[in-house]
């Protein structure tokens, strides 16, 4: 797969995701149910200059995944909370770090950039009035009357919406790297 198109409901071509969004978009729907490779650059990270392999770079498998959709409606406006629990299993750093002592720093880290690549995502849905999600599912459910009178318009009342992300993980082992 190369990436996703992002169309309207009726079919007009926005955007397009590209293979870690794609990913990304689908931890968001809970599509995935396994293990899940995932590749991050980390800039918090200080090259040390240990050569070529001194990148910054660190490749992990996302596992046991939880998301968790909480819904609201405050001041006007659709409130998400989405929060994603998932195991990390360690199979690629390229940048000198102890794991076994800082496993916590290195989590904070990671939580950071995913934090970062979701709430780009929800920019992205949201400045194109789209719902590849399916907030409007939780929106209906948990809030009915107020989706009742948003819900021709489902698109723009998403795009005003307030919507927090929190990623949480855990190193569960680091794998081949040590």
């Amino acid at each position: 797969m190369k990436g996703t198109a992002l169309l309207t409901e009726k079919g007009k071509y926005v955007d397009t995701l590209r293979i870690q969004e794609n990913v990304l978009l689908m931890i968001l729907q809970k599509q995935i149910k396994k293990e899940l490779p995932f590749t991050l650059r980390l800039p918090q990270m200080k090259k040390s200059g240990g050569g070529i392999f001194d990148t910054n770079v660190i490749s992990f498998t996302l596992a046991d995944m939880k998301t968790k959709i909480k819904t609201a409606y405050r001041d006007g406006r659709f409130q998400f909370n989405i929060r994603i629990r998932s195991y990390i299993t360690l199979s690629e750093r390229e940048f000198p770090f102890d794991v076994e002592k800082k496993s916590g720093k290195l989590e904070k880290m990671i939580e950071k950039q995913l934090d970062k690549q979701f709430e780009n995502l929800i920019k992205k849905i949201q400045k194109h009035k789209i719902d590849p999600i399916g907030l409007g599912l939780y929106a209906r459910a948990h809030e009915y009357k107020e989706w009742q009178k948003v819900q021709d318009d489902w698109g723009e009342a998403l795009s005003e919406a307030d919507i927090k992300i929190n990623v949480k993980v855990k190193v569960k082992s680091m794998g081949p790297v040590k």
